[in-house]
């Protein structure tokens, strides 16, 4: 501990302790702890408490008496935990008297009702028990009682944090016990764990809907930290109170019951099909309510060693709900459902698929669900993906009311789910997801059927919409990948929708005409290779092109910012990946030019008053720059200092940050002319062989101004701007300034930020009467005088690091009780 704190420290905890200077700031005592950590980390916790004796005062007064502020209270026991947590901060601490306090719990019963008191107690106890002598001292005390209660204590927070200290302290006690051949039973177990553990079996056993919740989850959480062995011992005691529950089948007593099911299954030891865990979790996906089923099913699908008739059980829970759609619109010549055989309560699924809110929340789940399979790399079991797919193609009918019911509950489903975005929203995602699966054609044409019927829809729901178009561009890039089988279809769906987006472009929503051209960016990403050329005739020709760039005027600024991406995007891909640059006409050779374009983009980045639009102009030129297509430009060079000059003083952080991402992609690429290695952010070393090539570099450099661009935004107010130019610029200079001699590239004095903003000062106002060349040396100079490394470290650190120090933190405690002496007045 520093000597300045040591000298402080006396002060504060006096001020803590004193009831009529109360330290209203909580978040000073958050601090105060994270420092203790700090201190402990770097010596040992006796010894600081030895030297610091007015710690071991404030912990007497305040844990051992427990009349304070519940705030001080829940600070001191926290604080005795992170001491204890040493056996020498701990044994300190018992020859004071302080951890038989804190055991004890004297606080009274109105400061106990506290919940923050309460919570500290637990997490200074957590803290404690990570040594075995607190862990043996605690067994004997009182506190174990206590500790199992608030199990069941009103205040969330605080249950969850005793159910994992429980958890934590009965596997913390079989483990020392590990090494004994004697404790492969629960009978040989340290008297402490057969406490808790009998405490947890009366408690799954009680039928009190709270208690046997909190043992769940209190057993979950063993079972997620505890080995094979122990998992074995205890799976063999709660097994048959968990095969009462699911007799019972009480909804409140089996809340959480699928997850301590499947962190049992997650053990290896119990992969044989005949072990009573999987005749337990083919009751549960019986018994359960269908909702805990099937997270339940999902779970076991994730299972690599469950058995394949627990597999195939599961699939039924999971699936079977998309089996009642497929049915219900089945014709008479296809009636199959989804599985062969299945293996779920098919009253209990009906039954909520006969009300219209249980209904949409089982469909949305089941379709999350399979959007999660979908995902997965590989699936331990065939899944009917032809099926799943057209069940879910049939929700989408149904939402619309598009689908054709061939039965009572298909006219039933239909009439609940017309207009339901919430299970639009879902499927759509589905689908989306769906293309991971192998498709085939017919598949295909179904998915691009109903996508455009949704694309088309008049009255979808812009959020629907952007489903629909999500899924759209994922179904493209499958078939795209998949060569010219699929192509065909693919033309014809894109052929078709064009139109629509035509329309969507100039609907009245913003938000639909922000998706459109979202999507419209995608898409060409999709297709930007020579054999979809033909779509590329039928797009450029369409219009689309036309009403892009009229977008760019929208009175939304997300739409503009949009729209710039889009418009960038068409002009990359079709102008230079197709014949179609050559074509003249008017309306495409307006749009699809780039020096037609740039004036537009260069007046929205200087001209447009939000700062969506601007990122996206220089996103857009940072993007040509980097694929090769500035270089088409007459004058390129122009442009880029035209770039840098308006995003100079731009006030827009993203902004600047956008065009260091140029700067940087410039650098890298005009340094690369030397003919040696390059990377991002990097230049060349000067050597004799290299030095007329890379003077005309640095010349270059210094003719878009992207030298003083960077220095100037070295000095940014905005810390990211300034750090990431710091990086550019330490990379350059350590380049330039490589393989001269010591004398020239080497100053004996370096400079910091003042004097670096003192010589860009100067530099700019006698920039005008000086030749290039002295420009390219005054440049060089300050790069050479200026402490990069210095001014980075300043960076890195938050801005308010000098008030973050423990000798501020102390302070400023003090300070606020000062204050709040003063301002003590009577009301008269």
């Amino acid at each position: 501990m520093d000597v300045e704190c040591s000298q402080l420290l006396p002060q504060v905890c006096k001020i803590l302790t004193d009831n009529r200077q109360l330290v209203s700031d909580d978040s000073c005592l958050e601090k105060l702890l994270d420092w203790f950590k700090c201190v402990i980390n770097t010596a040992p916790a006796e010894q600081v408490l030895g030297e610091n004796q007015c710690i071991v005062r404030l912990l007497q007064q305040v844990v051992c008496v427990g009349d304070a502020e519940p705030h001080l209270i829940s600070f001191a026991m926290r604080l005795v935990g992170i001491f204890a947590a040493q056996k020498g901060g701990f044994q300190y601490l018992m020859n004071e008297g302080i951890v038989q306090g804190m055991l004890e719990c004297v606080c009274s019963d109105h400061v106990w009702k506290d919940a923050s008191v309460r919570s500290g107690w637990i997490q200074g106890l957590h803290s404690m028990v990570q040594n075995r002598l607190a862990i043996n001292v605690f067994s004997n005390s009182g506190a174990v009682d206590i500790m199992l209660n608030l199990q069941t204590d009103s205040s969330l927070f605080v249950a969850s944090a005793a159910k994992e200290l429980v958890a934590y302290i009965l596997f913390s006690s079989v483990k020392m016990e590990l090494d004994n051949p004697k404790g492969n039973s629960i009978d040989k177990w340290p008297d402490l764990a057969q406490r808790i553990f009998a405490h947890l079996e009366k408690s799954l056993g009680s039928g009190i809907s709270s208690s046997v919740t909190q043992s769940i989850k209190t057993l979950i959480a063993v079972f997620r930290s505890c080995t094979d062995e122990v998992a074995v011992i205890i799976w063999s005691h709660v097994a048959i109170l968990i095969k009462g529950l699911l007799d019972a089948k009480s909804v409140n007593s089996m809340h959480h019951l699928e997850d301590l099911l499947l962190a049992v299954a997650r053990f290896p030891v119990f992969s044989k099909l005949d072990s009573d865990l999987w005749h337990l979790i083919k009751m549960a996906l019986k018994n359960l309510n269908l909702f805990q089923a099937n997270s339940l099913a999902l779970g076991i699908m994730k299972i690599k060693h469950c058995p394949h008739e627990i597999l195939l059980q599961a699939a039924s829970v999971l699936f079977y709900p998309l089996d009642c759609i497929l049915r219900s619109s089945a014709t008479q010549r296809n009636t199959s459902g989804l599985l062969d055989e299945l293996a779920c309560d098919h009253a209990a699924v009906e039954n909520l698929m006969a009300v219209k809110s249980s209904c949409a929340t089982l469909l949305c789940q089941c379709l999350s669900h399979v959007k999660e399979l979908c995902l997965m790399d590989s699936l331990p079991i065939h899944v009917p993906d032809g099926f799943v797919l057209r069940s879910v193609l049939i929700i989408l009918q149904f939402c619309i009311d598009q689908a054709a019911p061939a039965s009572q509950a298909g006219s039933r489903f239909s009439k609940f789910l017309i207009g339901s975005l919430r299970v639009q929203r879902t499927a759509l995602d589905t689908i989306g997801a769906l293309s991971n699966w192998p498709i085939c054609s017919e598949s295909l044409v179904e998915t691009y059927k109903i996508l455009s019927a949704y694309l088309d829809y008049p009255d979808t729901h812009p959020t629907v919409l952007k489903k629909a178009l999500q899924a759209s561009v994922k179904w493209l890039q499958v078939s795209s990948s998949a060569g010219d089988t699929y192509w065909t279809y693919s033309q014809k769906f894109l052929q078709d929708l064009i139109p629509v987006l035509m329309k969507r472009l100039c609907s009245p929503s913003w938000e639909i005409r922000d998706s459109t051209l979202e999507f419209l960016t995608h898409l060409t990403n999709v297709f930007n290779v020579t054999e979809h050329d033909r779509f590329k005739q039928v797009f450029t020709f369409s219009g689309i092109p036309r009403l892009v760039l009229d977008l760019l005027k929208d009175p939304e600024s997300y739409v503009r910012a949009s729209a710039v991406s889009c418009m960038g995007q068409i002009i990359c891909d079709i102008q230079y990946n197709s014949s179609l640059a050559d074509e003249e006409d008017g309306i495409t050779s307006e749009t699809t030019k780039m020096q037609d374009i740039v004036p537009i983009l260069i007046n929205i980045l200087s001209q447009d008053t939000e700062g969506f639009p601007r990122r996206a102009v220089v996103s857009v030129f940072r993007d040509w720059l980097k694929n090769g297509h500035l270089q088409h430009m007459e004058d390129s060079q122009q442009l880029l200092t035209d770039i840098l000059e308006i995003a100079i003083g731009d006030l827009d952080w993203e902004v600047k940050m956008n065009a260091l991402d140029l700067a940087s992609v410039f650098v890298s690429q005009t340094f690369a002319v030397c003919g040696q290695q390059s990377c991002p952010y990097t230049v060349e070393l000067m050597n004799k062989e290299s030095l007329q090539t890379m003077s005309e570099v640095i010349q270059k450099c210094n003719q878009i101004g992207l030298l003083y661009f960077l220095l100037d935004t070295l000095g940014d107010c905005d810390r990211p701007v300034a750090l990431k130019s710091c990086d550019i610029l330490i990379s350059v200079k350590s380049k330039m300034c490589e393989g001269l001699s010591a004398s020239d590239s080497l100053t004996s004095e370096l400079h910091g930020a003042e004097w670096l903003e003192c010589a860009l000062r100067d530099w700019k106002k006698s920039s005008s009467s000086k030749g290039e060349v002295q420009e390219i040396n005054r440049v060089l100079d300050i790069l050479k005088k200026v402490n990069l490394d210095n001014i980075k470290c300043c960076l890195s650190k938050s801005s308010d690091h000098i008030h973050k120090t423990p000798q501020s933190l102390l302070q400023d405690i003090m300070a606020s009780a000062e204050t709040a002496e003063e301002n003590e007045a009577d009301c008269y």
